[in-house]
């Protein structure tokens, strides 16, 4: 064999053993995204970082202390108040949100079914829309069934837009229209004690939910 059909020997087996590396790295990290699926969520609310704003904090005050009317998912009058009496755990999302809002409402899913039946039976989950004109009492009732937010356990309110600021400013929460169909807000999720008051809050999506778990469970105690 002469040198140059040496070289081109070698320089084609490294070719082809690059390719192969590559193939199986790339069917490993394939398996391993099918097998854990959150994993591929967080690298995708990664890519969108630039979407989340940084949160203000909260005033102290009590949410109940507003006199704003908003709408449920039935379309009836109901004010904040109505809440008193349970732990409330807050999130401001808008249901056509396709970025973090979908991890914000599978970790509040996770917090209620990671709750013992006591603490459970004492606690309510909130979602309050940063998008009134899109997400009427019709489309919070579809956003219900679609995610199957039981209406015993989950109350969903659309409000004036001052009413909704009004809130985001209680609880810190910041957002902004960035396009005709997307926001840029914080990532939020807010415990309330029985009294409207922020007990607690999770600031980023990548903090675990096992905090809010026995913030909940020492407030229904």
């Amino acid at each position: 064999m002469t040198i140059y059909s040496y070289q081109n020997t070698v320089f084609l087996f490294l070719v082809t053993a690059v390719f192969l590396a590559g193939a199986c790295s790339s069917g490993e990290k394939q398996q391993a995204a099918q097998s854990d699926g959150m994993a591929m969520s967080d690298d995708e609310h990664a890519a969108h970082a630039d979407m989340q704003m940084d949160a203000g904090e909260p005033t102290g005050e009590s949410i109940y202390n507003v006199s704003s009317t908003w709408q449920n998912r039935r379309g009836e009058s109901v004010t904040l108040n109505s809440l008193g009496g349970k732990v409330q755990v807050v999130a401001m999302v808008y249901t056509h949100c396709e970025h973090a809002c979908p991890r914000i409402l599978a970790d509040m899913q996770r917090i209620r079914d990671g709750l013992p039946e006591k603490a459970l039976s004492a606690t309510n989950f909130t979602i309050i829309s940063i998008d009134p004109e899109r997400d009427t009492p019709g489309r919070l009732t579809d956003f219900a069934r679609e995610n199957n937010l039981s209406d015993d356990q989950w109350t969903l309110l659309n409000g004036d837009e001052g009413d909704i600021l009004e809130i985001a400013a209680l609880l810190g929460v910041k957002y902004k229209r960035i396009s005709d169909t997307d926001f840029t807000h914080s990532n939020m999720i807010t415990v309330l004690n029985k009294e409207g008051e922020v007990a607690y809050q999770r600031r980023q999506l990548t903090d675990q939910q096992d905090k809010i778990i026995d913030v909940i469970h020492d407030l229904g105690s």
